[in-house]
Formats: C-alpha cells, structure tokens, sequence
C-alpha cells in the first residue's frame, strides 16, 4: 500500500509581496493608539487577502511576521524614545514570532532584553508601557525584561522558559546585546542539563496528548495542541536542537538526520495544517484552534473540494488527517532517537536473541538488517514476538519494517503471510497492544488494503468520535480485551459468551471490514461484504470462517437496528430475526461485535439501557434457534394469563381480575412482566376516579427510569404524554401504549433526564403537575411547551441531519412501522405523534434511539384497528411527519435567531 499523499504546498510567494506591506505612519502620542489601529486592520486586510488567493501557509506566517515586525519596530523606537530608555536594550521575539510562524491571532512572545550594565528601574518605564499598549491594542502578549544571565537561570528553573528562548530572533533595539546573548546564553540552553530537558518536553507532550484526546483521528480535533498537531512537531525540533545542535526541518535534512522524502512529506503536512488554522483565524476573527464542524464545511469550500464519492468535508478530513498521522509518526520518531542516544550513554542494558530478532538497548530489533526485504512475513513476527514478551520496538527496526512496506505488499498474497497474519491476529491472550502499531507503521493497511482503504477516513457526525480506522481497532482491541478475561466484573455475560466462543478469527475479522465499505458509494455494509470475499479467498478460510466473516460484515447493524427499534414482544419479529441469523454461533458473533461496535464509537454511547435491549434481543433469538422459544404468532399461553390472575385476585379481587384480563388486549400479556400486573391494576383503577395515576420506579443497573401513566383514553394522548415530558427535559426511550377496551390507557414510559441516569423526583413532581392540568383542561400543551421549553437541543453547530421518513409494513404482522431519522430536538416526540394522531393513526408502540444529536425513532401504528396500506395512505403518513419535522425546524430556527 503505497503512503497517501498529502496536499503539495502552494509555492512560497511572500517575498513578492513584502514591499506592498505599510509601514507604521509616524505620530506622537496622542494618536498613537489611532494609528496603530489602524496600521493593523489594513496589515491584517493585506494578509487575509493574500491568504485568501491561495498563498502557502508559511508564506502566510512570514508576512504576517514582517507586518508585526514593523508595527513592533514603530512602537517601541517611539515608547523608546519617549521615556528616555538606556540604549543597551534588545526587543527580542519569542515562540512562534520568533520563527515566524504566526497565524492571524496568534499569542505574541516578546522579551525585553537589557544589557549587563542596565538595572531593572531604569528599563521599568518601558517595561511597563509597552505591553500595556499592545495590550490595548487587542494583542495577547507573552511578556518578560531579562538580562542575559536572568535568561539562563529562568531557563533551568523553567523549562518552557528554555524552550520559548531556543527560538529567539532579534527584533530592534542594539543588536550588540542580542549577539551578547547569542553567543553566551543560546549555547549553554542547547547543553544544559540536555537529558532532563528532553525528558521533560516528553512528559509535557504526553500528558497534553491525554489532555487532547490522545488520536489524531478525534472528529474535531484541535490544530495546534491536539495530537498530530503543530505543536507535536514544534516539540520533536525543540528536542532534536537540544540533541543535535540543528534548527528546524531544513537542518534536519542537511545533516541527515532525516531523509528527503520525509522531510518533503512534514513541510507539506504542517503547511496543510497552517494554511487551516490561519483560515480558522480569519473565520472566527479571533484565535480558533479547533476544527469544529461548521468550520469543516467552510474551510473544505475555501480549499476547493468538490463533491466525489465522498462528500467534500470528508474528502477535506481525510487529508487532515493524513497531515497531522504524518507529523505524529515523524515526531514520535524523533523523539524516540533522541530518548536512545541519551540512553546509549547510560549502562547498556543486556542484550539476548528472540529467534531471528534480539532485544537490545530493552526494545526489540533486528539481527539481520536485510530480513524484512528477503522475509516479508518476518515483519508481522516482529511485531508479534514484541507483542508477546512485551517489548517496546526499536525505532530503527521499526524504520526497516516500513522501508519493506513495498516487499510485503507484493507478498500479501503468499501463504506465508497470510499464515503470520492470522497468528499475529487470532494470538491467544493478545490484547491487541500493539494493534494501533501496526497501523500506524502502515503493516496492517499492505496485508489487508480493504482496511486500509478507510484510514483516515471522516464520518461527518456527532455520533462518531473516531474515524473509521481508529474506531474499528478500538472495537478489535476489545475483543480481545473481552478473551481475555479483562472485562469479567463489567461485561460478565459478554465475557463467558466470548470465552465459549470455539473459533474467534472470524469475528474479528467481521469485525476489521465491518465498516470498510464505507466511502465506496451505495450500501456500506455490501460493499463491505465484497471486500470479505476477497480477504477470505487470500487469507484461505475455511468455508465456514468465511460463511461467519461474510455475514457479520453484511448484518452488522441488524441487531443494533432490530433491538433499538423494534417490538421485542413480537414472537414474529424474533423468529425473522433469528431465521435471518441462522444459528446459534452467528448470533452469538453478530452479538458480541454489536458490543463492541457500539462500545467503541465515543464515551459513553454504550449504555444500561442498549444493554437490556439486546440482551433481551439475544436471550430470545437464541431461544428460537435452539427450539425453546413459542412458536411465532401464538396466542399468550394459558400459564402467562394464569401468573397476571393470580397476581390481579390476590390484590384487586377475583372479579376484578376477570375484569383485566377481558378489557385489556393480547399483546400487553405479550409484551409485559407479569411481576407489574399488581401495580397496573392499580393505576387502572384509580384512572377511574382521578384524571391521572402515575408510578415511577427505577433501574439503576441499566440506567433509567419506569414511568407509568394511565389516563382515560382520547385521541393524541401520547402527544398530549410526551409534550409535557419533553417541556421538562424528561427524555423518552420508548413508549408502549395499551388501550383497554372500556376505555382507559395505560402508557408505559422508560425514560432518563437530561443529565444523569435517573428521573429525579423533583423533576417529575412539576412535570406531573402540568400533566394534570392538562389532562383537566386548566392548560393547553401548547402553553406549557411555550412556558417549559428551551431553545435547540444544542446550541453548538452540528453536521446537518437529513430528515428521512419510511413506512414499514413488513417488520410487524399487526402494525405499520413508521421510521422517522431526523436531528433530535426538544419537544421531537411530541411533533411525530401529533402528526400521527392528526393523520388518523393510532400509536400503539414509540422506540426512541438516539445517536448524539440524531434521533432514530420508530412508531408501530394502525388506523381503524388496520395497518396502513397502499400508496396513498403510506404517503400521507410520510406527508404529515414531513410536514411536523419541518415546522418543529423552523421554531428552532425563530428561537435561535
């Protein structure tokens, strides 16, 4: 698999145009302010234009530097002047204005260098008034007045001190005592205490990665300090100067520390990332380092992406990506080379041989130089031999294996290293520790390119976290993690189910293609099959591996989609579900990579809630295909009715129980647990005399509360229900409505607030006080949703959500399923089933699923007792959604504004 290219810099072109930029008009102090106002808003008009044409990022800083240049060079000869400053005095940049590379609002460093013989008091004017002017001037500035010798011990007390002086350049002033500094201070930073400094940037870069996110491949990632970004790079050149004495990229090259092409590959990828940020800078009119993802769409149109296969934003992302994987790699790198020549001057640990490989310096590496070349699958026994005794890999025998790239992709297909793939995947007890590795050292991609297709690769979403890549070996790792027995106290059931589990690889490979289809146009999950097909033709699966492989890439979404929004109470929805799967060791697969998929999207996502469903889910299915299970379309047996009687008679008494058991219909005795027939019987019975009888109870295992409400019966009660719960932010997983044929309604809520996990009392009492006033007439839904509700969901921008209503009329014998997926909002709910009520259709089960700010919700209706059918009905079902969605979404738009 040949390295995805990243986007060619424009030329450098900032020289052409540094005599257009102004200079500071001269003034006295009564326009000072004035005019430096004004000599900033047209230098930043210049720049943004010159950005705007398509100029290099670099280029960009470099103007932008030369403009601040000459501002600073204006206002300090000026303030110099003014208040008779002692002439031993050096304005020196720092930072990132110290090696021009500025973006529009970036922090200014500056540092007020006095000369030996000048004291504190006589700089102190100055020292005070100049950073206080470019402080009314809007400018964030890092400020410190220093001798040279302050610098020196500032810097050993202080490592970011150091570091910020490593990039100093003389800006005006007496360049006598810059050179003083030159020649005296610069030297001892670079040697002092050399291996406690790299040792210290290390752990400032680790600990910011964690800060960060810890991926480059996070869906909004921060440009400068996020991982892979321009800090990463800034700090493996701060400890490679410390290391080796050179400046930057170019004098990595010159003195070959890195190759060419590398280093052709970095100034590409950190002008990509500049050229970015600047242009986030210009949008925000202010410092914005993150790529959020309003400001995705923006800065993929300004860099001309057009529509291909993939929307231009992912296109755009993908390149992202690529950039800040590449400044990660070689900073790593970097840095690791750096650590081991600190390391090599120190007691050289025992070196011992592995096979054909040897531990040396405590990290594994290569014994023969020319293996890799000659053994391509020796390259996945590297990486398994230091997966199983635990070692780090050598940064050299790291650099061969990626040098062999091209000699094991034209091997991929040898029954060599298909051979050292399956033992490297399927290892019993790996925990995937060095999976993220492998993929990084691009090994993974060159043995299976249906994977690597999909490196980099955005998902435009709030659901997601992680892009496709990232996201799939996050779910691979758990399974493993899963084997091995790491997640027995959380995940017991999925524990055992995975240990029982004969013949893994399978899954795991299901698991590595389940989403590799995507970006291939069309269905994804097909697509991916496809890919299946190949990988099992040259990996040599047995048939039944492949069968298993096949399916999993193919149905991956089936049990999520089937268990989140579907009836569960259905016998005929189960026995679809599980003819679908076919057996028992498919199932148990497709539930276990369910887990896992959902489990790695982004914290959080993997609920109590999604647990119960498809547990419930599996437990059924499993029933069915091992022949346990009811037949489907069976009445409740005689002995389910029996447990609800009894239960009614001892409480309710024996006519009354007969009573129930005649007034309410067949699937309630289908779909609910006999230990709540006490409690409905009483809910039902006092709905009699009370315009409202409510019970709420909770369940802290699965993370949610039961609601349960009963009322007597009219048209658009659930509408009625969920409005006034969504005016409180009382969220509504799934509704189940039960009308009695004597006309009361028994709605059955599961539902979480806001934030937490379980509906707070205090909450619920004001929700139920509108409920009754409501349901007696002394308020109007509207009112209280006008009263309650706040504005949008999230006031952030989101991805766009593409509202999509689809009616059903296979997944239930009974019922027509409506599936509604739009951005979920408050009051959602209460729009559909108002629309539905108004339509003429009667709501007889609501499943609600939610993925970030995209709602999924699905509604099993009738109309006079029958489904809905036909062409024109089914799309006025669809018309009168459409037409709530659209309402709801203009509100929001009027609240917003």
């Amino acid at each position: 698999m040949s390295v995805p290219s990243i986007p060619s810099p424009p030329p450098p072109t900032h020289r052409e145009v540094l005599g257009s930029l102004p200079e500071l008009p001269p003034g006295g102090p009564e326009n000072r302010l004035a005019r430096a106002r004004d000599y900033l808003r047209d230098a930043h008009a210049r720049v943004e234009a010159f950005h705007r044409e398509g100029a290099a990022g670099l280029s960009t800083c470099r103007l932008l530097s030369a403009a601040t240049d000459r501002l600073i060079h204006g206002l300090f000869t000026e303030l110099a002047a003014e208040l008779h400053a002692p002439p031993d005095l050096a304005l020196v940049a720092l930072g990132s204005y110290g090696r021009r590379e500025l973006s529009p609002h970036s922090d200014l460093d500056l540092l007020l260098l006095r000369g030996p013989d000048v004291s504190e008091e006589a700089v102190a004017p100055l020292a005070r008034a100049f950073p206080t002017l470019l402080w009314d001037l809007k400018r964030a500035v890092g400020w410190s007045a220093r001798a040279p010798e302050e610098c020196l011990r500032a810097a050993d007390a202080d490592h970011t001190v150091r570091t910020a002086l490593l990039d100093s350049r003389f800006l005006t002033g007496d360049a006598a005592v810059f050179s003083l500094f030159s020649e005296d201070v610069l030297p001892e930073l670079l040697t002092l205490h050399a291996d406690a400094y790299i040792q210290d940037k290390v752990q400032e870069l680790r600990s910011r990665r964690e800060r960060y996110g810890d991926s480059v491949f996070l869906l909004e990632p921060n440009l400068k300090q996020g991982d892979g970004g321009l800090r990463d790079l800034e700090t493996a050149l701060w400890i490679a100067r410390v290391r080796f004495r050179t400046r930057g990229l170019t004098g990595l090259l010159q003195q070959s520390i890195l190759p060419g092409s590398q280093v052709t590959r970095l100034k590409a990828a950190r002008d990509f990332l500049l050229r970015i940020r600047h242009h986030l800078h210009f949008l925000r009119a202010r410092k914005e380092d993150r790529l959020t993802f309003d400001l995705q769409e923006e800065v993929a149109r300004f860099l001309g992406y057009q529509q291909g296969p993939v929307l231009p934003v992912e296109a755009f992302m993908r390149d992202y990506y690529l950039a800040a994987h590449a400044i990660r790699q070689a900073a790593d790198a970097l840095i690791s080379r750096c650590e081991e020549l600190s390391h090599a001057r120190k007691l050289a640990l025992s070196e011992r041989r592995i096979g054909a490989f040897k531990v040396f310096r405590g990290k594994l590496t290569l014994s023969d130089p020319s293996l890799f070349t000659r053994e391509p699958a020796s390259i996945l026994d590297f990486f398994r031999t230091a997966e199983e005794n635990g070692l780090p890999l050598y940064s050299w025998a790291r650099a061969q294996a990626v040098q062999a790239l091209p000699a094991l992709e034209a091997a991929r297909a040898t029954p060599a290293v298909s051979a050292a793939f399956k033992a490297l995947f399927s290892r019993p007890g790996t925990r995937g520790e060095l999976l993220f590795e492998l993929h990084d050292a691009g090994v993974l991609g060159a043995v299976v390119p249906e994977f690597g297709r999909v490196t980099a690769h955005h998902q435009h979403d709030l659901y997601h976290v992680y892009t496709v890549d990232v996201h799939t070996l996050f779910a691979v790792r758990r399974l493993y993690a899963l084997r091995a027995g790491d997640l027995v106290e959380q995940e017991p059931e999925l524990s055992r189910e995975m240990r029982d589990l004969k013949d893994p690889l399978p899954l795991y490979l299901g698991m590595l293609l389940h989403d590799a289809g995507k970006g291939m146009g069309g269905n994804h999950s097909e697509k991916g099959r496809q890919l299946m097909v190949a990988l099992g033709e040259r990996l040599g699966l047995s048939p039944r591996q492949r069968e298993v492989a096949e399916f999993l890439v193919k149905d991956h979404l089936v049990m999520s989609h089937t268990a989140q929004r579907r009836d569960l109470s259905d016998p005929a929805l189960i026995a679809d579900f599980a003819r679908q799967v076919g057996d028992v060791e498919k199932l148990t697969c497709l539930y276990l990579l369910t887990w896992a998929d959902i489990s790695s999207v982004g914290p959080r996502m993997w609920t109590g809630w999604k647990a119960q469903l498809l547990r419930e889910l599996y437990d059924k299915a499993r029933a069915y295909l091992v022949g346990t299970a009811a037949p489907s379309g069976a009445p409740p047996s005689e002995r389910v009715r029996e447990h609800f009687h009894a239960r009614w008679s001892r409480v309710l008494g024996e006519p009354r129980a007969r009573e129930l058991g005649q007034v309410l219909p067949e699937r309630y005795f289908l779909g609910t647990d006999p230990s709540r027939a006490t409690l409905h019987g009483r809910l039902l019975a006092c709905a009699r005399r009370r315009p409202l009888a409510a019970a709420l109870r909770h369940h802290p295992e699965a993370g949610y509360s039961e609601l349960s409400l009963a009322a007597r019966d009219r048209p658009g009660l659930l509408s009625l229900f969920a409005g006034v719960l969504s005016a409180h932010r009382i969220d509504i997983l799934s509704a189940r409505i039960v009308s009695t044929s004597d006309g009361l309604a028994l709605d059955v809520f599961d539902v979480r607030p806001p934030h937490g996990m379980l509906l707070d009392r205090s909450r619920w009492r004001m929700a139920r006080t509108d409920l009754i006033r409501v349901l007696t007439g002394q308020a109007t839904i509207e009112e209280v949703l006008r009263r309650r509700r706040p504005g949008s969901l999230l006031q952030r921008p989101l991805p766009p959500v593409a509202p999509k209503v689809t009616v059903d009329n296979r997944a239930s014998r009974d019922f027509t399923v409506v599936d509604v997926v739009t951005q979920d909002r408050v009051g959602l709910l209460h729009a559909i089933s108002s629309a539905l009520t108004r339509a003429g259709a009667q709501i007889a089960v609501a499943k609600v699923a939610t993925e970030a700010h995209r709602a999924m919700d699905s509604f099993y209706v009738t109309r006079q007792g029958a489904k809905v059918e036909g062409a024109p009905d089914e799309a006025a079902l669809v018309g009168a959604i459409t037409e709530a969605l659209e309402s709801l979404e203009r509100e929001g738009a009027e609240t917003r504004a």
